[in-house]
């Protein structure tokens, strides 16, 4: 017993002894970091002034907080470097979903037996039908019309918020709560499905009948609908949308949901959320939805494509993002009256795609190849205040941008993202590359290597390389 203790004992030592030694050796010297600067295109002095701070860490218990000022056009650090012999969390801000909506055409049909049978409706049937046929141990395929099985697009989806989280029509179990949502939305929601959606079931049973394999697949035929909806929270109100466009563009019949189409409000009371400790929470008073308070609040336009929904200045604004005739706009809705304030016209262009990056000063648009800034009037509204050209490379304005990670300032946007090795497409080390722009279009990209290495690229772990933190890692500031 005494010599188990003392080994025990001795593997603690060794182990703490292990991660102290990694702190104060391995990455000798470890209080501060340099930043290698390699100018890919452009000026360096278009960035003077400008404070790129990372945030880096090593198992969660070394930590590198550094800050690089350009200061003529050559990178000056700063670290703050801590260590601890405690494992740090990294923790952020409690985020909700609100409602989400989505059509619920490949789940729950396929436990029909669960059903009785003079209460089985929509694909239960499909289903029902290809058991009949199904031979025993061989799976059995039927590929089948939506619109001969269902009059409209079943309703499936969450509902999150502070004090209330609830699914309905996902699983095949569900609360009488979760069942009293269902039947709203379900009874709100009513699209007619398209007359040319396809799906292809299968089902496999054994010799004694039971069910022990089921699924359902598209078959690439056809059109689609799947909803995409989004939304925002305000402390008393859920309010989303959903793209009414199929996967072919064509516009749905929104015609029997009452006030049409548009974004949708359902009220709620929270519950009371206590923090037990990091990472556990306890409701202590649970939430209630308001289902007789679900209403459109703010039509929409049906030719108009839905993109994104997101509020500004907390719950003061909401900001709709469409696009109509190749045009995207941006429409800006009180929340406290839930009228038009603004409608914005962005950009056109036949392209697509887009990316929308919202800074808390400012919002960025990434549309064909061309970066738009809006900046805020102060009243709710916005202007166009820098637009490049159409030339901007995907390679140096990539897809993922954090709206933490840029600034803009005197008709400048700066940016910064992670670095990548481009041979082995793995985090190079702890790296990010740098970008400014302006009307003109790119004047600077340049890459900053840190003296933050790690040995084994090739099988990256996060969990054994020095890497950025996942919460807040780039932080980009005009001074």
């Amino acid at each position: 017993m005494r010599k188990a203790l003392g080994l025990l004992i001795v593997l603690l030592v060794l182990c703490t002894s292990s991660v102290v030694w990694c702190a104060l050796t391995v990455y000798s010297p470890h209080d501060q970091v340099q930043f290698t600067q390699t100018v890919l295109a452009g000026d360096p002095a278009t960035a003077e002034g400008l404070t790129v701070q990372t945030y880096a860490t090593y198992q969660n218990h070394l930590f590198w907080d550094s800050m690089t000022q350009i200061q003529n056009s050559v990178p000056q650090t700063k670290t703050d470097y801590r260590f601890y012999q405690s494992e740090q969390s990294e923790v952020g801000d409690p985020s909700y979903r609100g409602v989400e909506i989505f059509s619920d055409v490949g789940t729950g049909a396929s436990n029909y037996m669960d059903i009785p049978e003079n209460q089985r409706s929509g694909l239960e049937l499909a289903y029902q039908e290809l058991y009949e046929s199904a031979v025993p141990g061989q799976e059995a395929t039927k590929t089948i019309m939506l619109s001969d099985y269902c009059d409209y697009y079943p309703i499936a989806g969450f509902i999150d918020v502070e004090g209330i989280n609830l699914a309905f029509n996902v699983w095949s179990e569900n609360s009488t709560e979760e069942m009293a949502v269902s039947n709203k939305m379900e009874s709100f929601f009513r699209i007619p499905v398209l007359s040319t959606e396809q799906a292809t079931i299968s089902l496999e049973k054994d010799s004694s009948g039971y069910i022990y394999s089921t699924g359902l697949s598209n078959n690439g035929e056809g059109d689609q609908f799947s909803f995409y909806s989004q939304g925002i929270i305000t402390p008393k109100t859920c309010y989303f949308t959903f793209n009414n466009h199929s996967n072919n563009g064509q516009i749905m019949d929104t015609s029997l949901i009452p006030g049409g189409y548009g974004i949708y409000a359902l009220d709620y009371a929270g519950g009371q959320v206590k923090q037990l400790r990091e990472g556990v929470t306890q409701t202590i008073e649970n939430g209630s939805l308001q289902l007789d308070s679900l209403r459109m609040a703010f039509p929409i336009d049906p030719n108009e494509e839905f993109i994104q929904l997101s509020q500004w200045e907390n719950d003061k604004f909401m900001l709709l993002y469409t696009r109509m005739k190749n045009t995207y706009y941006l429409t800006v809705i009180s929340i406290d009256t839930m009228q038009q304030v603004q409608r914005l016209a962005i950009q056109t262009t036949e392209s697509e795609s887009y990316n929308i990056i919202e800074n808390q000063d400012f919002i960025v648009t990434l549309l064909d190849h061309t970066v738009t800034v809006l900046l805020p009037n102060g009243d709710g509204t916005f202007h166009i205040d820098m637009q490049t050209t159409n030339t901007l490379d995907y390679s140096y304005v990539p897809w993922s941008l954090d709206g933490n990670a840029m600034d803009y300032k005197n008709g400048k946007l700066a940016f910064a993202f992670e670095g990548y090795n481009q041979e082995t497409g793995f985090r190079d080390s702890v790296s990010y590359e740098m970008v400014v722009l302006d009307e003109a279009g790119l004047q600077l990209w340049s890459k900053h290597q840190s003296t933050l290495h790690n040995n084994h690229l090739e099988n990256y772990n996060t969990n054994e390389a020095v890497r950025l933190t996942y919460q807040s890692p780039i932080k980009v500031s005009w001074q």
